[in-house]
């Protein structure tokens, strides 16, 4: 039987700024796609993506679409820029978590790591003393190489 540390109220409170912002991230896309269908049942199409959705005003605009239309699609851009404005201040509340933590800070140095990265691993692998090798760690997490084998033999 393997027995972990218990997190610390740090981690946890790392771990649940990570599913908000998630939720966040999620509730942004479930803004940005109805727009985009939106407008292309009226023959504008956009690109893909969110930073095209800072110049919907101008693109609005540059075409003429029914008053009604156009307040509709202005209620939904502000829904977007406040879900927007909500992930950058828990993105800041993260790294400033990160420059309060030991192991965080030492992440953060690694080439590749970002913000986010560092911060899920500090949830995650706590102090690292639970585990045995680096293997351990990292089918705690989910990577472990894809197996091809069927009734116990390996093919």
């Amino acid at each position: 039987m393997r027995f972990f540390s218990p997190k610390t109220e740090a981690q946890q409170t790392l771990s649940v700024l990570h599913r908000m912002r998630e939720s966040l991230v999620r509730d942004r896309t479930k803004t940005i796609n109805p727009l985009h269908g939106f407008l292309m049942e009226f023959g504008i199409s956009l690109p893909l993506g969110r930073t095209v959705i800072k110049r919907l005003l101008s693109i609005l605009a540059e075409h003429e679409l029914p008053i009604r239309l156009s307040t509709l699609l202005q209620r939904l851009l502000a829904d977007f820029g406040y879900l927007d404005e909500q992930i950058t201040q828990l993105d800041k509340q993260m790294a400033c978590q990160l420059a309060d933590n030991d192991l965080g800070s030492r992440l953060l140095n690694m080439p590749g790591v970002g913000p986010i990265t560092a911060s899920l691993l500090t949830v995650e692998m706590g102090d690292g003393k639970q585990f045995g090798c680096s293997r351990e760690f990292a089918a705690s997490i989910g990577l472990v190489p894809r197996q091809y084998s069927t009734g116990g033999r390996s093919t």
